[in-house]
């Protein structure tokens, strides 16, 4: 199962500790007034963990003393809540949260929660002596709880249980990540596990600036170890694309100390590194350190002579899988390497592609698995049909093109072949991400949207499901990591969750229900 990302405004949220998903520090007038944002975090200092060492702060200009504040999760459970910290300070709620009372190290709140109001909690007054810092918010039942050692909900522990791998390629901001040292990476005592990404190569003013390069990656690797440690089950790490080789190793070196001898990690790089929608993509393409890497091995690595323009893209993948999968293996004891696999992700649309990428990962060092997308969607043809109809589509119109749809893919083609490849090479073959892919065209709102909605849980859709897994069990495929947990259903960016929410009821959730017929109990 691939977890969604962590957000305050998702439609599912894993921990007991509503600081763990909030935004990074904005900035307001303290006492209020101004604007809602006056993006004055540059005059803020904070420690290693985010905390600001001071507030309020003097800002130079006309504007007055500066406070800081965030948002946080707003779809749980309405009620109390409480706020404990260390230091000494004082707070103000922040929209649909409102401060009830206050004293040493604790506040008492009252949060709306109606998933439309946001949530938030401002810092209006942070001893410099001994400032604020610390901060869990967790529902007043839950006060007690020994967060260190129970992190994790309930609901989200048992919707997790059934499966023999979680992949973490959300939950670490993977896509368009801006992590690269080791020494500024995320800790697990940072205040938030919620990300910053973008492009730090970007040249039109749109990089992130240095407020927040202080929030590259997102879930701290300690806690997607011991959710995995907790409930026994595999995980899948994907390692950003600017990691240097120190943050290889010693991310190796962490999973190899702290990972249960018993669980197997599957090490993926990045994410996709071919979707050119994705900064990794343009990163890969123009890396020099990648293209020496081609032109070490013969390989043409540039379309000019002054190195501006990459070519040869899948072999760069693979000099860059090989390369990082080294490191990863140098830094296990060899008696342990059989605990790790290593993920030769490919692109299933283009054959040419993906044969060059698992060829090209071989001659750098190798791999243990082929992974490719599991995905059923529309068609150019469903498409214009949807079109055509308009209002008039129905979801069971949706699922039975996606019967033909599936149907389709059952035929020879590039996941048949890939999978072929890894075969003939004695490589396992697996699926990163699958299920699903129903959004509208182009992602646009269009009349028919509501049907690709409705389609989500109809009863046909568990059995669309099945079938699709059948296919990949047909290729030989040993692992199928459905996309994604949780989230909203019927947007015009998709309906990627298996349920709409942890919490939601089995009887409500097909996909989700498919996924657990079709599964290998794991004891």
């Amino acid at each position: 199962m691939n977890l969604a990302q962590v957000s305050d405004y998702g439609a599912g949220f894993p921990f007991y500790n509503l600081m763990w998903g909030a935004r990074p520090w904005m900035t307001h007038n303290a006492g209020g007034g101004g604007e809602w944002d006056t993006h004055q975090q540059d005059a803020f200092a904070f420690d290693a963990d985010g905390y600001p060492r001071e507030v309020p702060v003097k800002v130079n200009g006309t504007l007055p003393p500066q406070s800081i504040y965030t948002l946080l999760p707003n779809t749980l459970k309405p009620g109390k809540y409480v706020l404990l910290h260390d230091g000494e300070g004082v707070f103000a709620g922040v929209m649909g949260t409102r401060v009830i009372s206050q004293g040493r190290g604790r506040a008492l709140l009252q949060m709306t929660q109606n998933g439309k109001l946001v949530e938030g909690l401002s810092i209006e007054r942070s001893n410099p002596a001994n400032p604020v810092r610390n901060m869990r918010i967790v529902a007043l039942a839950n006060e007690n709880v020994d967060l260190a050692a129970t992190p994790f909900l309930p609901e989200f522990l048992e919707f997790c249980r059934p499966f023999h791998a979680l992949r973490f390629m959300d939950w670490g901001a993977t896509n368009n990540s801006i992590e690269e040292a080791w020494a500024s990476r995320r800790s697990p005592t940072f205040y938030t596990m919620v990300g910053v990404t973008g492009n730090p190569d970007d040249t039109n003013g749109h990089a992130p600036d240095a407020f927040g390069r202080k929030f590259s990656g997102a879930v701290a690797h300690e806690v997607m170890i011991a959710l995995a440690n907790t409930l026994g089950i595999d995980p899948w790490f994907c390692i950003p694309h600017r990691a240097t080789d120190e943050y290889v190793a010693e991310m190796a070196k962490l999973v190899h100390a702290k990972l249960d001898p018993k669980l197997t990690a599957y090490v993926e790089v990045s994410n996709e590194i071919w979707n050119w929608q994705f900064a990794q993509a343009g990163w890969m393409l123009q890396s020099r350190r990648l293209g020496d890497m081609v032109e070490a091995k013969g390989g043409k690595a540039w379309d000019d002579s002054a190195k501006t323009k990459g070519a040869n893209h899948p072999e760069r993948i693979g000099a860059l899988f090989g390369h990082v999968f080294g490191i990863w293996q140098n830094n296990w004891p060899a008696a342990d390497r059989k605990r790790t696999v290593r993920i030769c992700a490919t692109q299933t649309a283009w054959l040419d592609v993906a044969l060059r990428t698992i060829d090209a990962t071989m001659s750098n060092g190798g791999c243990d698995a082929v992974a490719q997308s599991g995905y059923f969607g529309p068609r150019t043809e469903e498409y214009d049909r949807w079109a055509a109809r308009g209002a008039a589509l129905t979801a069971d119109d949706v699922i039975k093109d996606m019967r033909g749809v599936i149907d389709f893919q059952a035929k020879p083609g590039v996941a048949l072949t890939a999978a072929q490849r890894a075969q003939k090479l004695g490589l396992r073959y697996v699926v990163y991400e699958g299920g699903q892919h129903l959004q509208p065209k182009g992602q646009a709102e269009l009349p028919y949207n509501p049907a690709l909605g409705a389609a989500q849980t109809k009863p046909e859709m568990y059995d669309l499901y099945l079938e699709n897994l059948r296919g990949q069990v047909h290729l030989g495929c040993s692992l199928f990591c459905a996309f994604s947990s949780v989230g909203g259903q019927g947007s015009r960016y998709g309906s990627w969750g298996a349920k709409s929410s942890y919490a939601e009821p089995n009887a409500n959730a097909p996909k989700y229900r498919a996924l657990l017929a079709a599964n290998k109990p794991r004891n």
